[in-house]
Formats: C-alpha cells, structure tokens, sequence
C-alpha cells in the first residue's frame, strides 16, 4: 500500500486491455461538501478516466480500486497544467504591452501563446504520460 507522499482517489475500472487499465474516479469540487452549494449552484462533480498500468492479480470489470500517484507527480501535473500556463499569459501581457502594444492585441496574443502552448502539451502527451504513472491497488 502507498502511504503519505502520494495522492489517492477511489475509482471504478472500467475497461481493462493487457498492460492497462482505465478507471473511472469522480472528481469533486472545493464546494460539494458545502452545506448550501445547493444555493449557489457550485454542486460540481466530474468523472475523470485515468488510465494506469494494470496491477497484478484478478481484476474485472466495475471492481472497486484507489488510484495512487506520487506527491512529485502531482506536482509535475499541476506546474504543467496550472503554474506554467499561467507565467505564459502574465508574461506575455506584460511584455506585449511593454514593447507598444495596446491592451488588446496584448490579450490576444498572450491567449495565441496559451493555445500554442497547449498544443505543445497535447503534442508531447506521450512523453508526458511516460513521466506520470499512476499506481491501483484493490
């Protein structure tokens, strides 16, 4: 079992081929377990197919499985997904409007370099998915 040092989610398999398995696991929001989301409608829950090597032993179809990642892959995730895109559009705002562009072409192109961006990271997602393994445990 993995211990502290590691992020956990609980799942459902949902399909299973020779080296993976692809489990569902339901991603809440920050305010699902809120007493008045129901006022505010911040209700969100997300299914999310996560797709990690197969464990050894028996595993079917609906079993019930944690899914496990290393805090330093979560980490990795979050810089990739969060921190960097966000330095992308600040820098780019900044410099932009620094060298004589107005305010909105500066908007514009820092929205062009995000979406230059992702589709780097879209790209190299087979590189990416070789850093970030996800471990399942019944």
């Amino acid at each position: 079992m993995i211990g502290k040092g590691s992020v956990q989610h609980e799942g459902i398999i949902k399909s299973i081929s020779p080296q993976t398995i692809e489990v569902v696991i339901n991603s809440h929001s920050a305010c699902s377990d809120c007493h008045a989301k129901g006022a505010c409608g911040m209700a969100d829950v997300k299914q999310k197919i996560i797709t990690a090597r197969r464990p050894e032993g028996d595993v079917q179809i609906g079993d019930s499985v944690t899914v496990y990642a290393t805090m330093n892959h979560a980490i990795y995730s979050v810089v990739l997904a969060y921190i960097l895109p966000s330095v992308v559009v600040v820098a780019a705002i900044f410099f932009l409007e620094k060298f004589g562009s107005n305010e909105l072409l500066a908007a514009i192109g820092s929205l062009l370099l995000l979406s230059m961006y992702f589709f780097g990271l879209y790209i190299f997602r087979d590189r990416i998915n070789k850093k970030i393994k996800f471990t399942v445990e019944r």
